[in-house]
């Protein structure tokens, strides 16, 4: 399930409420369903500011500090604002050893930002992260749900134009 991400919200729609209710429907309980509802909201709202944590807990029917920090564990999650295009890049010990590091750094270069940033454009944001369960594929790197790898910093320029249209 993907849905594309929004122009920043502070609250959580009614057709979000209601796709939250069908979804809680699914599971066996609301802790069951917390990651994939977290993950519903993030999308239409863009990120999990301090405002819609607290309304997805009033929802969920939760502490709010459960909420944050299942928010905050995961890095599928962002409590700040995120560009259209996520760029998850691998640092797990696979990929750092097949050079990770370097893709890291040409995406950062080709991008005029650091790692944790996004364009000022709002198109990318670079997020290294921890595993992307694809060391088969190392140094593997995801752009929204695409995984892709083995990945060379030379590659850099040609994915990204992809996503750059």
């Amino acid at each position: 399930m993907t849905y594309p991400l929004a122009a920043p919200s502070n609250t959580i729609s009614p057709a979000t409420r209601e796709r939250l209710l069908r979804l809680l429907a699914e599971y066996p309980s609301k802790p069951a369903a917390l990651l994939t509802a977290l993950y519903l909201v993030q999308a239409e709202c863009n990120h999990l500011n301090e405002a819609v944590l607290t309304e997805f807990a009033d929802i969920m029917e939760m502490p709010k500090s459960v909420i944050y920090e299942v928010t905050t564990f995961y890095s599928l999650y962002s409590t700040k604002p995120v560009g259209r295009n996520i760029i998850m890049v691998c640092q797990n010990l696979c990929c750092f050893l097949r050079g990770s590091d370097e893709v890291v750094m040409a995406i950062a270069r080709e991008l005029g930002i650091k790692p944790g940033e996004t364009t000022p454009d709002g198109k990318f944001t670079l997020r290294p992260v921890e595993c992307l369960a694809a060391c088969e594929r190392a140094p593997a790197i995801q752009i929204n749900d695409k995984l892709m790898g083995p990945v060379s910093p030379a590659d850099i320029p040609g994915i990204l134009a992809e996503y750059r249209r």
